[in-house]
């Protein structure tokens, strides 16, 4: 297994983690806000939504940027954009539409970092590696989702939701070290390859 998969696969399982504390965060927010089941439902209705808007314009983003911008540039984004819903939470709770505006912003770039981290196991794994990290990826993404929705809601009752938000923030820094270190290791290896392809002539 080539070693830059370990810090993806820890990369993609936070993503998996940060994924569930900010949709089941904010959907109990809006229902503990508005006390009616209806608004709950709404928003994951919308995020599903954004979700599959996000997927529908992910190819023409990658035509249009360059595949190793996207690789960093869409989880900075992804951080600032919690930090700024962790950050304005009191004026959110008043504004609902704002709110429902960060969620659908949220669920696109968590898409298209998914997209991202998708395209960049493809050329991370080759052969026989690729069913393996395809049945490790899934098999930690539901152990995940499944804790982590469990241990959010446990956070948002005992914590408080601002604490919950910030937590996830500090795993959107922790993911982003770790992509920029597989993207690191990737330029690292194509470099050293190319030297060796460079000095095989000499020889022969």
């Amino acid at each position: 297994m080539n070693i830059a998969f370990y810090p993806f696969w820890a990369a993609r399982t936070l993503l998996s983690l940060i994924q569930v504390i900010s949709i089941t965060t904010l959907t109990c927010l809006i229902y503990k806000q508005t006390e009616w089941i209806g608004y709950a439902l709404l928003l994951l209705c919308v995020y599903l939504l954004a979700y599959a808007a996000a997927r529908f314009t992910f190819h023409k983003l990658m035509k249009h940027c360059i595949f190793s911008r996207l690789l960093i540039g869409i989880p900075v984004t992804k951080t600032l954009l919690l930090i700024g819903i962790a950050s304005s939470l009191p004026y959110l709770r008043l504004h609902m539409a704002v709110m429902f505006m960060g969620a659908t912003l949220l669920a696109i770039v968590n898409c298209w970092e998914a997209l991202v981290l998708k395209k960049l196991q493809s050329r991370l794994m080759r052969g026989e590696d690729v069913a393996k990290a395809n049945s490790l990826l899934s098999f930690s993404n539901y152990t995940v989702a499944g804790i982590g929705l469990g241990m959010t809601i446990i956070a948002f009752l005992y914590l408080g939701r601002a604490q919950v938000l910030w937590a996830a923030v500090a795993l959107s820094l922790a993911a982003l070290a770790l992509i920029v270190t597989v993207h690191h290791l990737i330029h690292k290896f194509s470099s050293t390859s190319i030297n060796l392809d460079t000095r095989r002539p000499l020889h022969k």
